[in-house]
């Protein structure tokens, strides 16, 4: 490719935003469907205890709705609400400008969801609080622990004014390639 930033030391962007994608496949499938991306939001809010009529929540639940949306809008076919992963990688791969503007939704979608879940520990949580909501973004539980330590990276503790950093050098490929776990 001719931009030297879309390709990275540790993989290709449209390889992490592919990975990430996947992760809203609630039945592995190959598709990823409106509902499951919304759905990502509901499970957020309930096993992380949000209050499910507050602000924070929903915060979450626009989130993601807002991000179906662009998937949709920009690489799936919004007649059948669906995304086919494949094709998402395809049309991804041709459009450098898709890849940044799509990696900037995931990431601020992504630390919202972390600072909204993890809100009542207080302004600074541990690396492995912040791992537990990658997971229930949908990374494999048996990734915690590299996850956690991708997180570690500048020590255990993170602000959560701060939450956005990790997730933006991810889908910028800046660093914590292992944000999400294993590839």
């Amino acid at each position: 490719m001719d931009n030297p930033g879309f390709v990275t030391d540790d993989g290709n962007l449209v390889g992490r935003l592919t990975r990430r994608v996947r992760l809203f496949d609630s039945n592995s499938d190959g598709v990823v469907r409106r509902r499951d991306v919304v759905a990502t939001a509901e499970r957020l809010v309930r096993g992380f205890r949000v209050a499910p009529r507050s602000i924070g929540a929903e915060r979450v639940r626009a989130a993601y709705e807002m991000l179906s949306l662009a998937l949709l809008a920009e690489f799936g076919d919004p007649a059948r609400d669906e995304v086919v992963v494949d094709r998402f990688a395809v049309a991804l791969a041709r459009s450098p400008a898709g890849v940044a503007r799509l990696g900037r939704r995931v990431a601020e979608a992504d630390a919202l969801a972390v600072r909204e879940c993890l809100a009542p520990i207080g302004e600074q949580v541990k690396a492995e609080h912040v791992a537990e909501v990658v997971v229930a973004l949908g990374a494999h539980p048996g990734h915690l622990a590299v996850i956690q330590q991708a997180l570690e990276r500048d020590g255990a503790l993170i602000r959560l004014s701060a939450a956005d950093r990790p997730f933006a050098e991810h889908f910028a490929g800046s660093g914590y390639p292992h944000l999400y776990g294993r590839p």
